[in-house]
Formats: structure tokens, sequence, C-alpha cells
């Protein structure tokens, strides 16, 4: 069975993240499986939907406070909805394209197995919303979608 997973969190799709909690726990309970969580923000003009705020004029330092703020963000929200063991998690956020930048952190820490909400909520949507389905169709990973 997998040991590192990729776990990607939209921090504004509440009920998305709400409906990871128990999938995480079952997993969580070995204590050799190790997550990674990974939000993306798709550009600086999203600071404020994320409820960011970044007083730098310089688009470097901006980007760059901006990271670390979404990263705290992130770590919060994991402390709080999943209440993992520090040890068994990392945060990572990412200012970029959701679909390039989930599959190349998978890569980069060698993730067995990909974790994603699917947001397609009737017959109309296809199966999967795009990013998860992007997803699926572009990794040799196993990908878990969450859709409940």
């Amino acid at each position: 069975m997998a040991n590192k997973y990729l776990v990607a969190i939209d921090l504004l799709e509440d009920s998305r993240i709400q409906r990871m909690i128990e999938d995480i726990h079952f997993l969580a309970r070995k204590p050799e499986n190790y997550f990674h969580f990974i939000t993306v923000m798709p550009n600086l003009r999203s600071l404020e939907a994320y409820g960011l705020n970044c007083d730098s004029s310089s688009v470097i330092e901006k980007k760059q406070q901006a990271l670390v703020l979404l990263t705290e963000k992130l770590e919060q929200c994991v402390k709080q909805q999943f209440n993992l063991p520090k040890e068994q998690y990392q945060c990572h956020a990412v200012i970029g394209t959701p679909n390039y930048n989930i599959l190349e952190l998978t890569d980069e820490i060698d993730a067995d197995t990909i974790i994603i909400g699917s947001s397609s909520r009737n017959k109309r949507n296809i199966l999967l919303g795009s990013t998860a389905d992007y997803i699926v169709n572009n990794t040799s990973r196993s990908v878990m979608v969450i859709r409940k």
C-alpha cells in the first residue's frame, strides 16, 4: 500500500476539504503514511479571494510574501481540519497552474498516490472537475478522487 500521499487542497472550497477528512484520517492511522498537502493559488490577483494581504509594491517581494502567507494558511487548515501529528505531514504552497504544479510536486516528492477532490455537482458536468480530470489523465500514479 502507498506510503507517500500528495493531497491537493483548494483553500477556497471548504466543502471539498470536509469531504476529505474521513479518508485522510483512515489513511493516517498507519504512522508510516506521510502526507504532502499542496495548495495552488492561480495568480497574485487572487490574494483577496484567499484573504491574504501583501503590502509590498515589488512583484517579486509580493510573490514571496504571498507564498509565506499561503503556506501559513494551509498549515492552519491542515492543523484544524485534519489534526495530524506534525511529523506525518508537510505543507506546500505554489502560485501558478494547479494541474501543472500538482503533477510537478508529485514527481518531485515521488508520491505514490495523489488525493484530490472533485467539484462536479450534476450529470451535465463531466464526471470529474477539470483539475481532477487532468490529473487522472496525465499521471501514471494512483489517484484517489473524493466526490462524496
